[in-house]
C-alpha cells in the first residue's frame, strides 16, 4: 500500500543487512519513568525521560540524554516528547535504528496507518490514543528516516534497550525527587514510586544505584548523583506487586 511515504525497511530486513556487514547494531530508544504516588500509592506524574545509544553488547550505554518530565500518568504525549529526544541524541551520535517504546511487534512506525491501527486488537480508547498522537509521530520518524537512515521500530516493552532506558529514567527521576524532598518542610515526605521489577540502592558517595530484577538482566546497572539531605526508606507498594517505593523525608537541619 503506499502511504505517502517511501518503502521502509522493517525489523527482519534491518537485522540481516546489519549482520551481512559484519557490525553490531546501534539502538537509540527513550523511555520515560518514576511517578510522585498519592495517598493511595497510585502514580500521578511521569517525572523523567531518557534517551540513550546502545552498542554491542548492549549493558552500558555509549551516550545519555536526560529530561525532567512533569507529565500526567494518562498523557500520550510523552511518547512524542520520547521520540523527539530520540531525534536530539541521533544529531549526537548516530546509530542504525530506534527503538520506539510502543509494542508493535517491531512494525516501521512509518508503516502504521489508520487502517494498521484499526486491524490491530486494541480498546477503542487506546485505538483512539494512538490516531491523536500517529500524527506526530509519523512527522518525527520521517525527519529521522530523512536525516540519519534510521528506522523507527515499534519494539515496545520486548526490546532490552529500551528496559535500559528505562533504568536510566529511573536513577534520573530518584535524583530528581530527593531534590524535590530536599525543599520541603522538615520531616516532611513524599512517596516515589518505580517502574515494575526496579530496585535502588544508595551508597556512601552520593549516588543511586538502580538494578533490574527481570532475570537475565542483573548485570544491568544504572546511577546517578543525589541529594544528600534526604533520608531514605524503601518499601514494596501493597497496592500492587512488583513495584519498589521510596519514602523520601528531608532531613532535619
Amino acid at each position: 500500500m503506499n502511504n505517502g511515504f517511501p518503502a521502509m525497511i522493517g525489523l527482519d530486513k534491518l537485522i540481516l543487512l546489519i549482520l551481512r556487514g559484519g557490525g553490531s547494531m546501534k539502538i537509540v530508544t527513550a523511555d520515560s519513568a518514576c511517578s510522585i504516588l498519592d495517598k493511595d500509592l497510585m502514580p500521578t506524574n511521569i517525572l523523567s525521560t531518557v534517551a540513550i545509544v546502545v552498542d554491542f553488547p548492549y549493558q552500558t550505554p555509549t551516550a545519555v540524554q536526560a529530561r525532567d518530565g512533569d507529565y500526567s500518568i494518562k498523557d500520550p504525549t510523552v511518547l512524542v516528547h520520547e521520540l523527539r529526544l530520540c531525534e536530539e541524541l541521533l544529531d549526537i551520535e548516530p546509530a542504525e535504528c530506534v527503538h520506539f517504546d510502543l509494542t508493535l511487534g517491531g512494525t516501521n512506525l512509518l508503516d502504521i496507518t489508520d487502517e494498521f491501527l484499526f486491524q490491530l486488537n486494541l480498546s477503542p480508547t487506546g485505538r483512539s490514543v494512538l490516531h491523536a498522537i500517529l500524527p506526530d509521530l509519523r512527522e518525527i520518524a520521517l525527519s529521522i528516516d530523512e536525516k540519519y537512515h534510521a528506522p523507527v521500530l515499534a519494539m515496545g516493552k520486548r526490546s532490552l534497550p529500551v528496559r535500559i532506558a528505562e533504568l536510566y529514567a529511573s536513577a534520573h527521576g530518584i535524583a530528581r525527587a530527593m531534590g524535590i524532598a530536599s525543599v520541603l518542610e522538615a520531616e516532611e515526605s513524599i512517596y516515589l514510586g518505580l517502574p515494575e521489577k526496579v530496585l535502588a540502592s544508595f551508597d556512601e558517595e552520593g549516588k543511586v544505584k538502580v538494578t533490574s530484577e527481570e532475570p537475565m538482566e542483573g548485570s544491568l546497572v544504572a546511577e546517578a548523583p543525589i541529594n544528600n539531605g534526604v533520608s531514605v526508606e524503601p518499601f514494596l507498594n501493597p497496592m500492587t506487586r512488583g513495584f519498589q517505593v521510596l519514602k523520601l523525608t528531608k532531613c532535619d537541619a
